[in-house]
């Protein structure tokens, strides 16, 4: 597996704000890197693993954390809007 690219902030996101700012954050990867989610939204990691599996994304890693989640995305080569 690649490295993390990148870490993205989605502290104080929401549902759909989550994986718009994932979409948006994963468009300028190529394919097969990763990028790191920090989130304090409760259910992100349900969220996340919806957005990948509708976009051919990979779930990487969920971790909990004290207040949130760590998720590590790989881009597939796939469309990933």
């Amino acid at each position: 597996m690649s490295a993390v690219r990148e870490t993205v902030d989605l502290t104080g996101k929401r549902c759909v704000l989550v994986t718009a700012a994932l979409a948006e954050a994963i468009a300028s990867l190529p394919a097969g890197e990763a990028i790191e989610a920090i989130s304090d939204d409760p259910v992100a990691h349900t969220l996340v693993k919806r957005w990948c599996k509708d976009t051919g994304n990979q779930l990487v890693a969920a971790e909990r954390l004290e207040k949130g989640w760590r998720l590590v995305i790989r881009k597939s080569g796939e469309k990933s809007n």
